[in-house]
């Protein structure tokens, strides 16, 4: 069964793939300030296309970021059809030289996704992910500086330039992927599953060149799930209240986080039995981490978590 696709915000796909432009087009994403569809032919040798590319893709640099969908035209900002890239003329190392050459400074951790439709090269699309610059402002060729206003790019007024010096002042935490090891418990009779003991370690890195000085995450664990665990010392420490199907913990930052830095938030053990697993299948664990400059949302449903060899312990295993 296929994995039914899904666009919240542009930046969070890995690579976009055919399915992915599918899904734009079927279901009408219109152009925002994080998506403009560009048709085929606004890629060109000419100095004025390589003025609208430096224009389009610093305008969302300088803004909160997306992606630009070269082969896609759009009709009052709604995508219609596929308007390919002639790949053989037009490659993806081209657009990369026309971005990097003509906009100043360069944009850190820009990337293009390249699709060939039917895998062929002259029905090329470029998908090109642009980042909320920390680097920011980045000066377009004709040495102005523009933002993603509405569906268009604008000129930026000159107070909004000097703001965005600022922004190198900026701290960006990024929350690491949830680390679960399971130690699994059995009858030394009949070898069946007593208990999971689930380990769970969340850290975070500053991935900025400043210092963030203060953060905080909550933690929300199924309810039935921390009150058999309630003796847990982690869990004591950080327990505030109960909400309906959820305890509450409130977990304060320890330290400073300094520049490159990798800082442990969570490192508990939840002991997992039979009786958990319906409630786990239903309620995930919620992490919601706070810093100065962002809010990160995260769900873990935990009875996915429960491994043995790397193979999922089901439920008819356990007593």
């Amino acid at each position: 069964m296929k994995e039914k696709i899904r666009i919240d915000y542009p930046l969070k796909i890995g690579r976009y793939t055919k399915a992915h432009i599918d899904y734009l087009i079927k279901s009408g994403a219109e152009e925002s300030v994080h998506i403009e569809y560009k048709h085929g032919a606004a890629l060109d040798a000419s100095d004025s296309k390589k003025r609208e590319i430096s224009k389009d893709v610093s305008s969302m640099a300088n803004s909160d970021g997306g992606i630009i969908v070269y082969g896609v035209a759009e009709e009052d900002h709604i995508p219609k059809e596929y308007a390919f890239v002639d790949g053989n003329q037009y490659s993806k190392e081209w657009l990369e030289q026309v971005i990097n050459s003509k906009i100043k400074r360069r944009i850190p951790e820009l990337a293009i996704d390249v699709i060939r439709v039917g895998n062929k090269i002259n029905q090329s699309i470029y998908v090109v992910k642009i980042p909320r610059s920390p680097e920011a402002p980045h000066m377009a060729t004709d040495g102005r500086y523009y933002k993603r206003y509405n569906f268009e790019s604008s000129l930026m007024e000159e107070f909004e330039v000097r703001d965005l010096f600022n922004r190198n002042a900026e701290t960006k935490l990024r929350l690491l992927p949830c680390e679960f090891n399971s130690r699994v418990l059995r009858d030394s009779k009949t070898n069946a599953v007593k208990q999971v003991n689930l380990q769970i370690i969340l850290d975070v890195q500053n991935v900025s060149r400043n210092i963030e000085q203060l953060y905080k995450t909550i933690l929300r664990v199924p309810k039935s799930v921390y009150i058999s665990n309630k003796e847990n010392e982690f869990l004591k420490k950080h327990f505030r209240k109960f909400q309906p199907d959820y305890a509450l913990l409130n977990i304060p930052s320890s330290t400073p986080l300094f520049p490159k830095e990798v800082n442990t938030l969570a490192n508990f053990e939840l002991i997992i039995k039979k009786e958990h697993l319906k409630e786990l299948e239903v309620f995930p664990m919620k992490v919601k981490f706070y810093y100065s400059n962002g809010v990160y949302q995260l769900e873990h449903y935990l009875d996915l978590q429960l491994k043995e060899n790397r193979k999922m312990i089901s439920e008819e295993f356990l007593i």
